[in-house]
């Protein structure tokens, strides 16, 4: 089942809740009460008893640049770099980092127009790609210009 604690290292975990309790309810009067119930009980005891001995768990920071909409694809670019070794993923990755917090611009030619639209960089990339697919068939200023208000309309909804 399990190595046995002996009677002195019980007594000392005892002690040692004793005194957490104590400090928890009574902090000013804590160790003189611990020191009417264990007369041989110093000072030095009494902090030692209060100290945790686990260290505090690991927490992983947050990744300020995950909110962007070009992070999934930069992860994505990465990964295929790591198993094929193939410089150019890794440029294209180093470019997205470059422009993770920048806004989109999006430029289309319709016609005999040439229209630029600026996106939010907390769009994912895959949807703006959509986008320029959709806006690519597009013949009228007017169609593209009521696209992309739907587009800006719906693009926070994932």
């Amino acid at each position: 089942m399990g190595k046995k604690f002996s009677p002195e290292r019980l007594a000392s975990f005892r002690r040692m809740r004793m005194a957490r309790r104590l400090f928890k309810k009574q902090p000013l009067f804590a160790y003189s009460l611990m020191h009417e119930a264990y007369p041989d009980y110093t000072h030095a005891q009494f902090l030692d008893d209060l100290r945790y001995r686990r260290p505090p768990k690991k927490r992983k920071g947050k990744n300020g640049i995950q909110k962007y909409g070009r992070y999934c694809r930069m992860q994505e670019l990465l990964l295929r770099y790591g198993q094929d070794r193939n410089i150019a993923h890794a440029l294209q990755a180093q470019k997205l980092r470059e422009r993770m917090a920048k806004p989109y611009r999006v430029r289309v030619t319709v016609g005999s127009y040439r229209l630029e639209y600026g996106f939010s960089p907390l769009v994912p990339i895959a949807h703006i790609e959509h986008l320029v697919e959709m806006l690519a068939r597009r013949s009228t200023e007017q169609e593209a210009d009521r696209l992309v208000q739907e587009f800006r309309e719906t693009a926070h909804i994932s």
